[in-house]
């Protein structure tokens, strides 16, 4: 056959694309008359495009959840700090911010805030067996979100004259930042602790600081160490025996990143925040912080905080082994 001239292909190729229009030829369905190659080819092309519309749809709701969170905490945020005062009054009344959230959830138990973070948000708390799963992928108005509600273990007690020694605080660690997803920053970066070295919690009686004193990446499961003992930091609820305070804030210090300029001892509050880490599954990062101290400063001299050099790490051997 003789060699086809540049025009004469054009027109060559023109009639070929007229006459599979005219057959009913089509780029993704499969007609009459196709060959086994165009079959094979339609069929790939139809998985392409079927994984394409799913992955479209994974990524648009995960961006909606997303934008809907932070909508919902900007406007949580906006209601209960209008009700705000300067002075801390604590006279067994309910706080205006907490009665407004209240309105809202009857769960709501408190507000959480680290100055200069995303983490800036109300605290729930159920009441039953359920209570530590309730909240994963439920917002705070009810509604299904798996980036879910910061809440208090369903252990816990926080009343006006009542509390528990350990207030234990969950919450998802989100890539968008949101819900506890600002406290990874503190891993292994001595200068974020330094730039945020207080929680600020509010019950909704009263409001109080906390100062940082630990924080480290912990195993969940009995076979991730080579003994099978985990440090099960979420069950140290009731620390009002010395001896379990003791080894509580032993088994805390021992594990710490940092050595921080804060002193714990015996009849100290402490507020100890959980959520998922991603060095390996499951895994947790856990910061710990107690509450300042009637007629102390709460000013933390955080250029005496140093990184601990002797910390107990996860056994890695074992966990990847």
């Amino acid at each position: 056959m003789a060699k086809m001239s540049r025009s004469a292909r054009k027109a060559y190729e023109k009639a070929l694309k007229a006459k599979k229009k005219k057959s009913g030829k089509h780029w993704l369905f499969i007609v009459k008359g196709d060959s086994g190659k165009e079959i094979a080819s339609k069929i790939f092309t139809q998985f392409a495009v079927l994984v394409l519309i799913v992955c479209i749809a994974i990524l648009g709701r995960e961006l909606w959840l997303s934008l809907s969170t932070k909508k919902l905490n900007s406007s949580l945020q906006d209601l209960y700090h209008k009700f705000i005062v300067s002075d801390n009054i604590d006279d067994g009344e309910l706080l205006s911010s907490a009665e407004a959230l209240l309105d809202i959830n009857p769960d709501a138990i408190g507000w959480i805030q680290i100055e200069g973070t995303n983490i800036n948000l109300p605290i729930v708390q159920r009441k039953t067996p359920d209570g530590n799963e309730y909240y994963l992928t439920r917002s705070f108005d009810g509604s299904t979100n798996k980036a879910g509600t910061l809440f208090l273990d369903y252990r816990a007690v926080l009343g006006y004259k009542n509390r528990s020694e350990n207030l234990v605080i969950y919450g998802h660690n989100q890539k968008d930042k949101t819900m506890f997803g600002d406290l990874a920053n503190y891993k292994h970066k001595l200068q974020y602790y330094k730039d945020h070295p207080m929680i600020k919690f509010s019950s909704n009686y009263r409001t109080d600081d906390y100062k940082i004193f630990a924080y480290f990446v912990t195993p969940v499961l009995p076979e991730q160490t080579s003994d099978g003992v985990i440090f099960d930091y979420h069950n140290y609820i009731d620390l009002s025996d010395k001896q379990v305070f003791d080894k509580f804030i032993e088994n805390v210090n021992l594990r710490s990143e940092i050595d921080a300029p804060v002193d714990v001892r015996y009849g100290d509050e402490i507020i100890t925040l959980s959520t998922c880490s991603n060095e390996f599954e499951p895994s947790r990062f856990v910061v710990f912080a107690r509450k300042v101290r009637e007629n102390e400063d709460s000013i933390v001299f955080t250029d005496q905080a140093t990184i601990n050099p002797n910390a107990l790490e996860p056994e890695w051997d074992v966990i990847y082994s």
